[in-house]
């Protein structure tokens, strides 16, 4: 059984047992997926986005920049 569709059409045709078992097996998975780890930004890599063209220069001449509208 490889969809949805066909699993719904099976399960009339179990027993009480295999419907108990059917039962734990999924709440088995679900519990698994949502215990996995989840990807975090901390541990991705730092982007790399070309070479700086100019440096930024000192603190106060940006901000004076963006200060006056420039940026």
């Amino acid at each position: 059984m490889s969809t949805l569709a066909e699993v719904e059409a099976a399960i009339p045709g179990l027993n009480a047992r295999e419907l108990d078992e059917l039962e734990q097996l999924v709440r088995k998975v679900r519990h698994e997926k949502e215990q996995s780890p989840r990807p975090s930004l901390l541990d991705t890599k730092p982007a790399r986005v070309g070479k700086i063209l100019r440096p930024l220069g000192a603190r106060h001449e940006w901000q004076d920049e963006m200060l006056e509208g420039r940026a």
